[in-house]
C-alpha cells in the first residue's frame, strides 16, 4: 500500500521555457533540491534551472536562468537535467548521461514505427556534470564565489578531456552498455537520475542499468581543485567507487542526504508503471569503502503512490525540518494542476 501524503506545497513556474516557449514546464520536472528557502528544480526538456522561493504552502517568485548563458557546453537541444544538489553555495547539476530511441507516436503507420525504434540517438548535451556558485545565479552578473571559482564542467574544464562515460568505459561492470553505440537510457543502458554531493564527495545513481536486479550508485572523489577531476578512491587506485544496492529491481531515481545517510528514490528502470519507494543507505556519508547491499541492508522510508501513466516521481528533497521530504513528478495528473502555473507536489514524513 502506497503512503499518503502528509502535506503539499504548490510551485507556481511562470516562465517560459528556454527551447519552447510552448511548453508547461510543470510537465516534465525531474530533478529538485532545497537551498534555505529556495527550490531550484529542472525540467529535463531544457536548458534551465529554476529558482523558487517558498512561503508556506506556495513556491513562487519564479526565477530562470539559462545554463547555456554560464556553461561551457558542446552541441545542441536540452541538457536533460536528471539530478541537483547543493553543497555549501554551489549548486551541482547532472545530465542523464543516456542515449535515446525515438518513440513511436500515435499518428505513426507502421512503416515509421519500425524506423522510430531503429533510431537510437547520442546527444553530447546530456552528457553534463556541472558546479557553479549559486550567486551567479542568484545574482545576474556575478562571477563565481567572489570570483574565485567559475563554472566547472567535468570532461570540458579541468577534466582533461574525460567525461564520466569515459572514466567507466573499461569498467568490468558497465563497458558493456557504454560502447560506440550505446545502449539507450530506457532499454536499461545507461541512465543517471541521481545525484548527491558533500564535500568532496559526489554520489551518482543509475536508473539503469539495473544488473539481475541490483542498482549501481557511482561515487567520485573530486579533490579540493577549481576543476572537477575524480581522485584515486577505488580499488587498485580506481577513480571511482561502485556500490550495489537490491533495490527490489528498481532501478535509482533520485538521491538525497540525510544525516550520514543517503535516501534513494527507487522507482522502475523501463517505460512502464510500477513500484516507486525511497530507501535508506545507513551511513552512506561516513562509509569509505565499496557496499554491496542486500534487501535486509536497505529499509524502506515511503512508498510512493504512482498513476497510470502519470505522477513518476523523479526529484526529491529534504524540507527544513529534516523529518520530511518533498517529492515532485514526472508527466503529472492534471489533478496535480492549478491555474496556468501551479503545480502540486506532495510531503512525505520520514520514519526515522
Amino acid at each position: 500500500m502506497a503512503d499518503q501524503p502528509s502535506g503539499e506545497i504548490t510551485l507556481v513556474l511562470n516562465q517560459r521555457s528556454t527551447l519552447d516557449p510552448e511548453d508547461d514546464l510543470r510537465d516534465g520536472l525531474s530533478a529538485v533540491v532545497r537551498q534555505g528557502d529556495y527550490l531550484w528544480v529542472a525540467n529535463d526538456e531544457t536548458t534551465s534551472v529554476e529558482r523558487l522561493t517558498i512561503q508556506g504552502d506556495q513556491a513562487h517568485d519564479h526565477h530562470s536562468s539559462d545554463l547555456t548563458d554560464l556553461l561551457e557546453l558542446p552541441g545542441e537541444g536540452e541538457l536533460d537535467i536528471e539530478g541537483l544538489d547543493i553543497d555549501g553555495d554551489n549548486l551541482w547539476l547532472l545530465g542523464s548521461h543516456s542515449a535515446v530511441r525515438k518513440r513511436v507516436k500515435d499518428k505513426h503507420n507502421p512503416d515509421q514505427a519500425r524506423k522510430a525504434l531503429a533510431t537510437v540517438e547520442v546527444s553530447q548535451r546530456r552528457r553534463v556534470l556541472a558546479r557553479l556558485s549559486t550567486r551567479t545565479l542568484l545574482e545576474p552578473g556575478a562571477s563565481g564565489n567572489g570570483g574565485q571559482q567559475r563554472p566547472v564542467v567535468f570532461g570540458l574544464d579541468g577534466g582533461a578531456g574525460q567525461s564520466l562515460l569515459d572514466l567507466l568505459s573499461d569498467d568490468p561492470h558497465l563497458e558493456g552498455f557504454i560502447p560506440s553505440h550505446p545502449i539507450p537510457g530506457k532499454d536499461n543502458g545507461i541512465d543517471c537520475e541521481g545525484l548527491a554531493v558533500t564535500d568532496d564527495r559526489v554520489f551518482i545513481g543509475l536508473r539503469g542499468p539495473v544488473l539481475r536486479g541490483w542498482a549501481v550508485i557511482v561515487e567520485l572523489g573530486v579533490g579540493d581543485g577549481s576543476g572537477i577531476e575524480p581522485q584515486p578512491i577505488g580499488p587498485g587506485g580506481r577513480r571511482y567507487r561502485k556500490h550495489f544496492l537490491d533495490l527490489r529491481g528498481l532501478g535509482v531515481r533520485d538521491l538525497c542526504r540525510h544525516r550520514d545517510d543517503l535516501l534513494v528514490l527507487a522507482g522502475p528502470t523501463m517505460e512502464l508503471d510500477g513500484r516507486t519507494a525511497v530507501f535508506r543507505w545507513r551511513n552512506a556519508l561516513t562509509s569509505d569503502s565499496e557496499a554491496v547491499l542486500h534487501r535486509d541492508d536497505l529499509k524502506c522510508e515511503i512508498d510512493v503512490p504512482f498513476g497510470k501513466g502519470e505522477d513518476r516521481a523523479e526529484g526529491i528533497t529534504l524540507l527544513q525540518d529534516h523529518r520530511s521530504v518533498l517529492v515532485v513528478y514526472d508527466t503529472p495528473a492534471g489533478e496535480r494542476k492549478s491555474g496556468d502555473h501551479g503545480i502540486r507536489a506532495d510531503i512525505f514524513d520520514l520514519r526515522e
